[in-house]
């Protein structure tokens, strides 16, 4: 028998709707699909912009320098904070390396959440996926589409990249962010989204076009070894305010790669390895006394064969350090790249200047018999190069232009005192199999020595707008003399 009425009534009004979504109408039809295709598969050169007829949605193309669509208004106000406050539920895990800072949730491709499972299903559908195909020209596969959610905090960033990635027989084709910033972000937040130009050699060069997050909209671009890109510094006042997203690739079939020398990089890039000059130089001169010492010595050895590294502080004689700092502040520069690969300022002091005097001592017989004194490491070669690190300037670490093993020497050369924060970057990292096993921060009239074989690799970290001061060392690595039995085997 049929419940009465009234209770029928309270029963069904206790069921919860499932949600659903589905893309601005206007997108989809051809008064935006044609016009706004046709521009972003032709030879544009000027932004381009196209909005529907009550301005309540707007295509956008940047054309330099390569297009990068921005759709206003892409879905449901009210559906995406829904699906904000789902995610706030999940773990997130930050995501900390050479590369980038930032926090980011497990695959949300088997979800179950409602208005996240909802949202991966629609960007799946077909009606989707052939509104990008349309929009950009490109064929893609269904069935594959990648996407997780991320939260850039103050100070977070995304380093130089291109998203050219293979899976299997697919590789990446459309790489898309659904922007969810609060209502108010502004460029002077940050986290725009970064576009480089590239140069003769397909390397990237400088960022000459920014696209800024908004709230529901949904940026794209196509992936590949021109589509170099990066995520800007998250700069705003209130660290409570985040850089939302939703992100991920479509992906398509492989094409023919470039030919490998359109995309290499020199081995040129890193400073060549050069003989000590043996130029009677006296130790005393520059090097803090206690250091000369033999007992001191001892005691520093056997810490170094301990442990690998060692830090020795207030290492210049106090004199001598301080003529070299103020020489710092008149010295030529360079801003050296490719930026995914470095970015910060090599200097090249006056040749007469102490500083100038201090780079050969550093590369003397004299002081590599110092080291070997310090560490029992004997040393043939190093490579020697003067650098600061402003605000934006980093190393990072790439396969084809990795620094040779040896004996790392780097002398801090700070202006201050100051203590220096790990929230600000500019620390070097040493890592193997992505475990960080050491980090040194800079530290005024500090010299390092770290010992660094096969397997161990080093970059120095983001330094972000939360740095008081730049960062500037004297940045070398000493080539180690081949053992009695290397030598046995080579010969």
């Amino acid at each position: 028998m049929d419940p009465p009425a009234e209770k029928r009534h309270r029963s069904s009004s206790t069921i919860t709707k499932p949600p659903s979504v589905s893309i601005n109408p206007w997108y989809l039809t051809a008064d935006f699909t044609k016009p706004f295709g046709a521009a972003f598969t032709s030879d544009l050169t000027a932004p381009y912009t196209h909005s529907s007829p009550d301005s309540t949605a707007c295509g956008t193309i940047l054309a330099h320098p390569f297009h990068t669509a921005k759709l206003q208004n892409i879905l449901p106000a009210e559906f995406l904070h829904s699906l904000k406050t789902e995610l706030l539920t999940l773990p997130w895990h930050e995501r900390s390396n050479d590369l980038y800072t930032f926090h980011q949730t497990d695959d949300l491709a088997l979800n179950p959440l409602p208005h996240i499972k909802v949202l991966r299903d629609y960007l799946a559908s077909d009606q989707f996926v052939s509104l990008m195909e349309t929009l950009t020209g490109t064929e893609l596969a269904r069935g594959h589409l990648d996407i997780a959610a991320q939260r850039y905090k103050k100070g977070g960033h995304l380093l130089c990249h291109d998203d050219d990635v293979q899976r299997g027989k697919l590789v990446r084709r459309i790489a898309y962010i659904i922007y969810l910033v609060d209502e108010q972000w502004s460029e002077e937040d940050g986290g725009a989204l970064g576009l480089y130009t590239n140069d003769s050699r397909g390397q990237p060069s400088e960022v000459v076009a920014r696209l800024t997050p908004e709230f529901n909209s949904l940026g794209f671009f196509l992936t590949g070894l021109v589509s170099f890109h990066t995520v800007e510094e998250i700069t705003v006042s209130d660290p409570s305010r985040e850089r939302w997203s939703v992100t991920g690739w479509f992906y398509g079939a492989t094409t023919p790669p470039l030919p490998a020398e359109d995309q290499s990089l020199s081995p040129s890039l890193l400073p060549a390895f050069l003989p000590f000059n043996d130029d009677y130089v006296e130790c005393a001169k520059w090097v803090n006394p206690d250091y000369l010492s033999s007992k001191t010595q001892d005691r520093i050895q056997d810490m170094f064969l301990d442990q690998s590294s060692v830090q020795l502080r207030q290492f210049l004689v106090p004199d001598i350090y301080a003529q070299v700092i103020a020489e710092t502040d008149s010295t030529d520069t360079t801003l050296l790249g490719p930026p995914h690969l470095r970015r910060y300022l090599e200097l090249s002091p006056p040749p007469q200047s102490t500083l100038a005097s201090l780079l050969v001592f550093l590369r003397s017989s004299a002081f590599a018999r110092l080291l070997t004194a310090l560490t029992s490491i004997d040393t043939v070669a190093a490579s020697q190069q003067l650098r600061k690190f402003e605000h934006g300037h980093y190393t990072l670490i790439h396969d084809q232009v990795q620094e040779p093993f040896g004996l790392d020497v780097s002398l801090s050369l700070q202006h201050t005192e100051l203590e220096w924060e790990d929230t600000w970057g500019g620390a070097t990292h040493y890592i193997a199999d992505k475990d960080e096993l050491l980090r040194i921060a800079p530290e005024s009239n500090s010299l390092s020595l770290v010992l660094r074989d096969e397997g161990t690799l080093r970059f120095v970290k983001f330094l972000n707008h939360m740095a008081p001061v730049a960062r500037q060392e004297i940045a070398m690595v000493f080539d180690i003399a081949p053992s009695e039995s290397e030598e046995e085997e080579e010969e």
